[in-house]
């Protein structure tokens, strides 16, 4: 079985100020080609350490994969770090040139002159065509093994996915060496990587014999499970159908879905399936929730629209907050959480109002409330709550993406238990 490896460029990545949703795509589209992922790594942006991480890589897996820092800023220095890790010069590709100097004359605007460091490939790399951006991936042919190289934004790394990588590996690593193997995913949202161990412990002992593979796989909030086994196809189906039974008892409703489930998606799925609509009221988080929530196909039929209500006047005024309520208690407080949350609700004429307001930081907390603070309202037709989160010692930006995914699993568990 082929091996895998994947290294994620980036230093927003390393601070949390960015959630890194390109590395657990291409996680899924390497176990559905059947490959072996035997590593994934985040590494800042310098040359050295780049170039180290690809040259452990190489000595490990056939197919490495790198995301990020193909841009044409003096911090974009992967092609720099790959060509030094390889020994392959940089060379200037015209043709790469002239497309960029094209796009930027579609959308009526000056080439800055920075971007012709986009057109500088290793020698003898493959050019990966991007058609919504300027920065091409690359393909090298190293040895025995490939690497890939796209760009970080994920709108563009997953189209050129896709549309050249996969089937370029697909060709060179044919799926003929995989042995029949099926896999599952379980996504898990509440609870971290620790107890879910603890919960599936005398499960995982007592499946040991089967030749059954499990992989647990943290992310933002969320635990992810990969089951494989390998075999007659009708055989591995059932055995992974009687082991999903099992592990969906287990995690009960920690379990938020399974295979391309997100948590947006499961929580609108309930709501539509209920006939319930949702509004959003925001201050710490910006936005954010009602992103996530309209980032699903079809979320118009229960997204009814959100607030983001960041200075204490938007509050007041929009959402009908009383004075005595910010005075009393502070606008980061369960007290103005819940009345932002019934102030969405009925601004916008949902059935559901969930709100966020917190210290995201890096600034501005307290001994009381320090930084990662954030209270969450909930305004249901059966009344109001709110509750607490302490997320300590993250970035702003991972602060935001914690407490929108909270603020959405919160509403999604009233929906399962009513």
């Amino acid at each position: 079985m082929y091996k895998a490896e994947i290294i994620a460029i980036g230093d927003e990545l390393l601070s949390g100020d960015v959630e890194n949703t390109t590395t657990p795509f291409i996680i899924e589209e390497i176990r559905s080609l059947g490959y072996n992922l035997i590593r994934t790594t985040t590494v800042g942006d310098e040359t050295g350490r780049i170039a180290r991480a690809v040259q452990g890589a190489l000595g490990a897996a056939e197919i490495v994969v790198l995301t990020g820092g193909l841009g044409p800023t003096p911090d974009d220095v992967t092609r720099e770090a790959l060509s030094k890790a390889i020994d392959r010069p940089l060379e200037f590709r015209p043709e790469l040139w002239q497309e960029i100097q094209r796009l930027f004359e579609q959308r009526g605007k000056s080439t800055p002159p920075a971007n012709i460091n986009q057109a500088y490939l290793p020698y003898h790399a493959q050019a990966v065509p991007n058609s919504v951006g300027t920065a091409c991936g690359i393909i090298v042919e190293h040895h025995e093994a490939a690497i890939i190289v796209l760009p970080g934004p994920p709108h563009e790394l997953r189209r050129m996915w896709l549309d050249s990588v996969r089937p370029y590996l697909e060709r060179r690593y044919p799926a003929s060496s995989l042995d029949g193997q099926q896999s599952r995913v379980f996504k898990v949202y509440g609870i971290g990587e620790s107890e879910v161990m603890e919960r599936l412990r005398h499960f995982l002992d007592a499946t040991r014999e089967t030749g059954v593979g499990f992989g647990f796989y943290p992310r933002a909030g969320e635990v992810h499970i990969v089951i494989k086994a390998a075999g007659a196809e009708h055989e591995t189906e059932a055995l992974l159908d009687h082991l999903s039974v099992s592990l969906k008892n287990l995690l009960g409703t920690d379990l938020y879905g399974t295979g391309e489930d997100t948590l947006p998606a499961r929580t609108g799925a309930l709501l539509k399936e209920r006939r319930h609509t949702v509004a959003t009221a925001e201050s710490c988080t910006g936005g954010l929730v009602a992103h996530y929530l309209t980032g699903v196909p079809g979320s118009s039929e229960y997204f009814r629209g959100g607030i983001i209500a960041y200075h204490s006047d938007i509050k007041e005024k929009l959402l009908c907050i009383s004075k005595e309520t910010v005075d009393k208690f502070g606008v980061v407080s369960e007290q103005t959480a819940m009345a932002m949350a019934i102030g969405a609700r009925s601004a916008l004429e949902a059935d559901f109002g969930i709100a966020t307001t917190g210290i995201a930081g890096p600034a501005g907390g307290t001994p009381e409330l320090p930084v990662g603070t954030v209270f969450l309202g909930l305004a249901t037709p059966d009344g109001q709550s709110a509750s607490k989160i302490l997320l300590p010692r993250m970035g702003r930006g991972l602060i935001k993406i914690m407490a929108s995914k909270k603020a959405i699993d919160l509403l999604r568990r009233y929906l399962i238990e009513h």
